[in-house]
């Protein structure tokens, strides 16, 4: 038995995919009893110079591939939101079955798309959306039936990653490395969408309404990109042994969900702070099974294309377990993971009255040193504290300038923390 399929782009995303089905249908075929096969291919470019032997595939109509009745299965790998959206909608309401790999589009409209597709009894799938090569839609799929997921997150842009990795273990600047991943094709012309944290955004409103079966306007999300890290910033973060990557992460509270896309440090012990270059890493934690960390190449044309036809497979099985279709409205609040982080104020150079004052403040919030440093009128200090972040910070730049201020992913301090008095001391 065979099924059509029609290819929606034949770029990155789109070659892996064609790849993957036409060296791997036999294989397809012995597992499922189903042979895949590409009937259409919707390109821009007719013409363009392709990886790939495609002769007679092609078409710049997307009505060939949208109202033909012998494609069953369309599989999307053009991004963004139009004209991307609109052939999905139309696939889904002409009853075939739907896999893309756009996270923006899954993101902002992934709610109406799923109720289109559950109307005509047709599947959705976008395990490719979110972490490239690593199956976690399926694995949260599995494990909401035994257990309750309370805590997602993780490192799920390669572009951020690929760059930060340069800055931390090549000494690069910010620049410098940006470029290098622009040559390298990781990162476009306008780095934007990756740098200012939007990719890693969509993605974890995706990942968000999967555990937690809830809707998740993207711009309820507090976003804050990679390019304001600082040199300076790195130095004491390397010091003091800790790595620092675009960390997004959503939590379950009683009242509400608190989510981010962020820098974060992270220890050097921690399995993050060695996932490097464009690999993902994604962290899931339960009442039973604890916590889980699932790592794998995050972008790219086979890793990306594979994550395409698992979802490929399941269709072909018919395999579903069904979404918790109760949509919960838990409002996405300030909050955050952790009570440690990293902080650097300007007291102003020399001014140790103004690094007092500080020092008194911090003492007053009951808030205790893990690592410090002052020079040249900047204090530069990793902190625990005991009340929330936003009080916290209101009240401090009251009194002083804050540079920067990064969460820690660091669940137990067990070292002993300085004593204010000392600290004085040596100033």
């Amino acid at each position: 038995m065979k099924i059509k399929i029609g290819l929606l782009g034949l770029g990155t995303v789109g070659t892996g995919v064609y790849k993957l089905i036409t060296s791997r249908g036999g294989h397809i075929r012995e597992s499922t009893g189903v042979y895949p096969e590409i009937k259409k291919i919707l390109v821009k470019n007719l013409n363009k110079p392709r990886k790939v032997k495609v002769e007679g595939l092609l078409t710049q109509n997307a009505e060939e591939i949208l109202k033909d009745k012998e494609i069953k299965i369309i599989i999307e790998a053009i991004g963004g939101i139009s004209p991307a959206y609109e052939y999905v909608k139309e696939a889904l309401s002409s009853g075939k079955h739907v896999i893309t790999a756009n996270k923006e589009l899954i993101a902002k409209h992934g709610e109406e798309l799923n109720e289109i597709a559950e109307k005509n009894k047709v599947f959705l799938k976008c395990e490719a959306s979110v972490g490239g090569a690593i199956p976690i839609l399926h694995q949260i799929d599995r494990l909401k039936i035994t257990d309750e997921i309370d805590f997602v997150g993780g490192i799920i842009n390669g572009t951020t990653n690929y760059i930060l990795t340069k800055m931390t273990t090549e000494g690069r600047s910010y620049k410098e490395a940006l470029k290098e991943a622009q040559q390298l094709g990781y990162a476009e012309a306008n780095p934007d969408y990756d740098v200012k944290g939007f990719d890693a955004l969509y993605k974890l409103a995706i990942l968000m309404r999967k555990v937690f079966n809830i809707n998740v306007p993207v711009n309820s999300i507090t976003r804050k990109g990679i390019d304001e890290i600082t040199t300076q910033d790195l130095n004491y973060i390397n010091k003091w042994g800790y790595k620092i990557k675009l960390f997004a992460w959503g939590k379950k509270v009683k009242d509400g969900i608190f989510a981010g896309v962020e820098p974060v440090l992270v220890e050097e012990n921690n399995i993050l702070s060695r996932i490097n270059d464009v690999n993902n890493a994604i962290i899931l934690r339960g009442d039973s099974f604890g916590e889980y960390v699932f790592v794998g190449k995050g972008a790219g044309e086979l890793p990306t294309g594979d994550a395409v036809v698992a979802d490929l497979i399941d269709i072909l099985l018919n395999y579903n377990i069904k979404d918790n279709k109760r949509i919960n409205f838990l409002p996405i609040r300030q909050g955050s993971f952790t009570d440690t982080f990293y902080i650097r104020l300007e007291t102003h150079k020399e001014n140790i009255l103004g690094l007092k004052k500080v020092l008194k403040f911090l003492k007053e919030q009951k808030v205790s040193i893990v690592e410090s440093s002052y020079e040249n009128g900047t204090f530069t200090a990793i902190v625990k504290m005991k009340k929330s972040v936003e009080t916290f910070t209101e009240k401090l730049e009251k009194i002083t300038e804050i540079k920067a201020i990064f969460k820690v992913l660091q669940e137990d301090i067990t070292e002993e923390v300085s004593k204010f008095e000392d600290f004085v001391e040596v100033i």
